[in-house]
């Protein structure tokens, strides 16, 4: 992201701040991910389905954790509507914020490594319902909408098959948040309350 603050990264400073043991799993660490002394396992993609069963799952050492956050998401820097529509842009967004949490919790349970429970960062933005009233009359950012909407079907299909297992799957919207994958829209903060990071993690 383009931004010093992210979710992920104020998710993380929050749980810290709780007392929480974290393992952050991710392509890379940062200096600010560093810095708050956390295990971090890199060189996870959640579009990566080799490395997420063979380099996440292993480096947990059978340890299971007591709830497993995703959180990787990804918008297409530009507004895209029909004219500039991009297939691959689309793909992506879909495979990071959908695909991505179905795979990594699949992971997870599989190798029984979660005792407690799944939580899913989602958005309001996959409602079809909210659409009417955020983007009346606009539309647009279909790639990034449909990947939530498809993020959200996941988590409620996850759960059903998780019941036998008693693992509960948590759909949560931190709200609209003052980051590097928002930062298109930062004309608008001020006027929709958009929120910094540390105030979204505490959601």
């Amino acid at each position: 992201m383009s931004l010093a603050v992210r979710l992920g990264l104020a998710i993380t400073k929050e749980l810290v701040k709780q007392g929480a043991e974290v393992v952050v799993v991710g392509r890379r660490s940062s200096p600010e991910l560093d810095a708050l002394n956390v295990e971090v396992v890199t060189g996870v993609d959640v579009t990566d389905d080799d490395a997420i069963k063979n380099k996440m799952v292993p480096a947990l050492q059978g340890k299971p954790v007591d709830i497993l956050i995703n959180n990787a998401g990804y918008f297409w820097s530009e507004h895209e509507t029909l004219d500039n529509l991009n297939m691959e842009e689309d793909a992506k967004q879909i495979a990071i914020c959908a695909l991505g949490p179905l795979h990594v919790s699949a992971a997870m349970a599989n190798a029984g490594l979660i005792k407690g429970k799944i939580v899913i960062i989602s958005s309001q933005a996959g409602s079809a319902e909210w659409r009417f009233t955020q983007n009346a009359d606009e539309g647009g950012d279909y790639g990034h909408h449909m990947s939530r909407a498809a993020c959200n079907i996941a988590g409620v299909l996850l759960s059903e098959e998780l019941k036998s297992k008693k693992i509960p799957v948590v759909m949560l919207h931190p709200g609209f948040n003052r980051t590097g994958m928002t930062s298109k829209y930062s004309h608008i903060w001020d006027k929709e309350g958009a929120v910094d990071a540390s105030e979204g993690a505490m959601r």
